[in-house]
């Protein structure tokens, strides 16, 4: 019967949860220039963490903690169990006929009508001894399970805010890095177009602008690779913490 109650309410509860879900938008990532990279903050992670108690996961366990609760609630006021209360009320016209005649009297019909009411209070004590003694134990084993349930959603949360941490410190990293990467990159386009006037000019040999092209490529590549990881963890930060990081 508690198996029963339980997944009732956590029906219950779900729906009511599900109506208030609004999906997890990303931010998108493709609107930015290199510019805009370079002027990425990240929130503190206070902000993460608070705003991470909205996704699904947490909510879950937190759900699942609510319907213990309730249950222990249940589990206290079971000994109201033990007795009953009953009652009736009832109200109505009542009607009497009657018919009289004697020998020197004709027949005659005679009805009369008055309204009554009643009603009838009762109660009742039943308790099954089992019930009884067990009473105190199940109050001492829903504790147990809702503590279980609130471990369950603070474990649930831990995890959450590890991972918040690892993207966190991985994307503060790559920033960094493709700070560095732009720069780079910036030298090895000036290097480049000196290299092609030179080029132009007749100072330099043609495998001297091309080695500068490769160095050029080389940049490039580096620091798209930079930008590729730094948007994954952005995107994977946002998701996991329920928290914009791109500002509109």
């Amino acid at each position: 019967m508690k198996q029963f109650i339980c997944f009732f309410s956590g029906l219950l509860l779900l729906f009511i949860s599900t109506t208030r879900v609004v999906a997890q938008e990303v931010s998108d990532y493709s609107q930015l220039n290199e510019e805009d990279y370079s002027k990425i903050i990240l929130p503190p992670l206070s902000v993460l963490f608070e705003n991470a108690k909205n996704s699904p996961i947490y909510e879950m366990a937190d759900v699942k903690a609510r319907i213990e609760r309730k249950l222990l609630q249940k589990e206290k006021w079971s000994f109201l169990g033990f007795f009953s209360l009953r009652g009736s009320y009832q109200y109505g016209m009542f009607g009497n006929e009657s018919t009289f005649t004697d020998v020197a009297v004709a027949p005659y019909l005679t009805y009369s009508t008055q309204a009554q009411n009643g009603y009838t209070v009762g109660a009742g004590l039943s308790i099954p001894l089992n019930d009884l003694f067990d009473l105190k134990g199940r109050v001492s084993r829903q504790k147990l399970t809702l503590r279980s349930a609130e471990l369950e959603r603070e474990m649930k949360y831990d995890e959450i805010k590890k991972s918040i941490i690892e993207m966190y410190t991985m994307a503060t990293s790559q920033m960094k890095v493709l700070q560095m990467r732009s720069e780079s990159l910036v030298l090895a386009n000036v290097q480049y177009e000196i290299s092609e006037k030179n080029f132009a000019n007749g100072t330099i040999e043609s495998t001297d602008l091309s080695t500068d092209k490769e160095r050029q490529s080389q940049a490039r590549e580096a620091y798209e690779n930079s930008k590729f990881e730094l948007t994954k963890s952005l995107m994977i930060l946002e998701v996991i913490s329920r928290t914009p990081i791109i500002r509109k």
